[in-house]
């Protein structure tokens, strides 16, 4: 019995060192059988992809065609007649029939500050800088 299983265990790197030519056969069938499903699983991947990307086409579709009707809904509702004819109908407003403009003898407000970051650089800013080429032209011994 001990002699069996010895025998069983020499018979793997038998057939590492001296494969027989079944052995080979099936082997190269094997890397050839994987090799020709690497074009198969491409194109199964390239398919799916197409098909998600005609789906989020599609998508962007319909929602530039919902934007659209938006729109549309928005020039509809503010335009001028739709909201002077609402407003003499529904809320029975009428035009008035005299117009009056009163005056103030107080200031006008001040405008807004905007942080400097915001204002364009001034003349002085601009000059106190030099230019890339300017650097450029400094950096090379001319004469």
């Amino acid at each position: 019995m001990a002699a069996v299983q010895r025998e069983g265990r020499h018979f793997l790197p038998e057939l590492l060192r001296s494969p027989s030519m079944p052995t080979l056969l099936i082997i190269g069938a094997l890397a050839i059988g994987a090799a020709a499903l690497v074009p198969l699983v491409q194109s199964s991947i390239a398919t799916s992809t197409n098909g998600n990307v005609h789906r989020l086409e599609q998508q962007r579709d319909d929602w530039r065609a919902r934007i659209q009707e938006l729109e549309l809904d928005v020039a509809t509702m503010a335009s001028l007649d739709r909201i002077e004819r609402a407003a003499r109908t529904e809320l029975k407003l009428i035009e008035p029939q005299e117009t009056r403009y009163i005056t103030l003898a107080a200031a006008a407000p001040e405008p807004r500050r905007l942080p400097s970051r915001y204002l364009p650089p001034t003349a002085d800013e601009r000059e106190s800088e030099p230019g890339i080429w300017k650097q450029l032209l400094d950096w090379l011994p001319l004469p």
